[in-house]
């Protein structure tokens, strides 16, 4: 592809020249200059696009954020404007590697090994590029395992990979290329090296490269790794904690007591904080500090919640936990905050006698069960708790305010509006709405949910305001059907799947009816999820 220019050359001496320049190439920049159509200049240079130039690099991004906040305080990364547009939105820092399940292509591991090997053999632009190039190819959380055990076999010279590994991280503009050279540089002793690899570590999107780093290539670790966990929010922490050996009682402490809040959700760490930080042993002092109250009641609110991969029915000292817990309430149980895991509790100890024989069966013994339920129920029959609530709700939007007023059966519509109003998407109402299994409640969200939010092209907030709807309809045959449709018409494989199974256990009528038929039928006939496709199909057949 050539562009050409042209234009009148005129001299002092009143001659006239025609000029014309040609312009062009795709692997090397060729020039052509005629005067009169004499080729006066023919030329070419070769065209070199290095993936590293002209872009922002992320090391020292990372670097100038630690250093003017000692936090990272806005964790974008500079690649993210070739990452994300309007089809692949944007996940939270270290999310992507959670749901990446990509197979790698067949011998990727080996061919980008024989490039990086070849880097160290001859370190030119040549050869790190085409490392470069191959590292951006693929995910590393796809391959990181087998590159690994590859890589340490190979045996290279330890000095040369550390410095390839650094000059790949000052060059980064790329984060699969930051990962990966944490993760070479944690392959060698790379103990030198600690406050940087802790400064990339303070991103969550590199946390847990970081750890595996610390923890290889590094003596002592485990400080490191529990500073780490002080300093991150969100996946980093999760991956921090279950990374983190609880080696000395400050450490079981702050795992009971802060461990297991994160900005992703609770649930994911409780398991581990009550197992590594001994919650049971912790519990069965005579007397224990509010903050071990508190955090005991954060971890205990979490397993008993079904979201939780490993909960309550998991856990081995659930009674021992729960009945020391209640034991201790009688200290320091005075707010509503405070009483909030009694309510959990005693909704536990609800169960159907069927849940209960079952438990029996398991890890339980009767005389735990009438023990707790003894010691538990003084609390629930406080009158207090109705007024403190009520005082509340009045005051500001306390969700959990609202769930207590739920479970003392108290009529706070008006409230619950009111704070829906100031928030639609507040997804814990809807949940606090759901949980509570009140069908005028339900009725009453679902008909809010149906004219508050843009249910045609729904944000990612409306998603999953959504989706607390939906999930919890089963049993409610009938309500929020226009949510269903929405949820069917969406591009999100869980709305759908949801709704799907929520028609399934309604009457066929309803899943017959004309707008839902045809949305039902498009998603057999197109949707790839094989589980989807099957549920829309007996649908169709019912």
């Amino acid at each position: 592809m050539f562009n050409k220019l042209s234009g009148a050359l005129h001299l002092q001496d009143g001659s006239k020249h025609v000029v014309s320049v040609k312009l062009g190439g795709y692997v090397k920049l060729n020039c052509i200059v005629k005067v009169d159509k004499e080729t006066i200049l023919d030329d070419s240079l070769k065209l070199e696009f290095l993936p590293w130039d002209n872009k922002e690099k992320i090391v020292p991004f990372i670097q100038q954020q630690v250093q003017m906040h000692t936090k990272i305080v806005n964790d974008h990364l500079p690649d993210e404007e070739y990452l994300f547009d309007e089809t692949h939105p944007r996940l939270d820092a270290g999310l992507f590697d959670h749901v990446a399940h990509d197979i790698p292509t067949p011998f990727y591991v080996k061919k980008l090994l024989k490039l990086f090997e070849e880097q160290l053999n001859d370190p030119t632009t040549k050869t790190r590029k085409a490392t470069y190039e191959k590292i951006i190819f693929d995910n590393i959380a796809n391959y990181s395992s087998e590159f690994i055990e590859l890589f340490q076999q190979a045996q290279f010279d330890e000095s040369i990979v550390q410095q390839e590994a650094l000059w790949l991280l000052k060059h980064a503009a790329h984060r699969e290329v930051v990962k990966f050279s944490i993760t070479v540089l944690g392959c060698t002793d790379c103990e030198k090296y600690k406050e940087l690899l802790f400064t990339l570590g303070m991103h969550e999107e590199f946390t847990p490269y970081v750890l595996f780093a610390l923890k290889n290539g590094t003596i002592r670790a485990n400080t490191q790794v529990w500073q780490l966990a002080q300093s991150v929010r969100g996946w980093g922490k999760i991956a921090a904690v279950e990374g983190l050996e609880a080696t000395t009682p400050e450490i079981k402490q702050w795992l009971l007591t802060e461990g297991c809040s994160n900005s992703i959700m609770d649930e994911y760490l409780a398991y581990t904080c009550a197992v590594k930080g001994e919650l049971d042993v912790a519990l069965y002092e005579e007397t224990i500090s509010k903050e071990l109250y508190d955090g005991a009641g954060l971890i205990i609110q979490a397993l008993l919640n079904e979201r939780s991969a490993e909960g309550i029915e998991e856990y081995p000292y659930a009674s021992a936990v729960l009945s020391r817990f209640v034991y201790h309430a009688r200290t320091h149980c005075q707010t509503l905050e405070d009483f909030y895991p009694l309510m959990k509790i005693n909704g536990f100890l609800k169960a159907d006698s069927e849940v209960w024989e079952e438990r029996f069966n398991e890890q339980w013994k009767q005389h735990e069960y009438t023990s707790i339920q003894q010691a538990i129920q003084p609390f629930m029959n406080d009158a207090k708790w109705p007024r403190l609530v009520m005082d509340a709700l009045q005051q500001e939007n306390n969700v959990k305010a609202l769930e207590i007023a739920f479970f003392y059966q108290l009529d706070v519509s008006q409230n619950l509006f009111d704070m829906l109003e100031k928030n639609p998407t507040n997804s814990a109402l809807y949940v606090a709405v759901m949980d509570a299994n009140n069908r005028k409640y339900i009725e009453d969200i679902c008909t809010f949910a149906e004219t508050h939010l843009t249910l045609t092209s729904l944000s990612n907030e409306e998603q999953n305001c959504l989706q607390c709807i939906v999930q919890d309809l089963y049993g409610h045959e009938g309500v929020g059907v226009p949510l269903l449709q929405a949820a069917l018409a969406s591009d999100n494989g869980s709305l759908q799947y949801h709704a799907l199974s929520v028609l399934e256990g309604w009457s066929p009528s309803i899943a017959q009816q004309p707008t839902l038929q045809e949305i039902i039928q498009n998603i057999a006939m197109t949707t790839k999820d094989k589980e989807d496709r099957e549920l829309a199909k007996r649908l169709l057949e019912k």
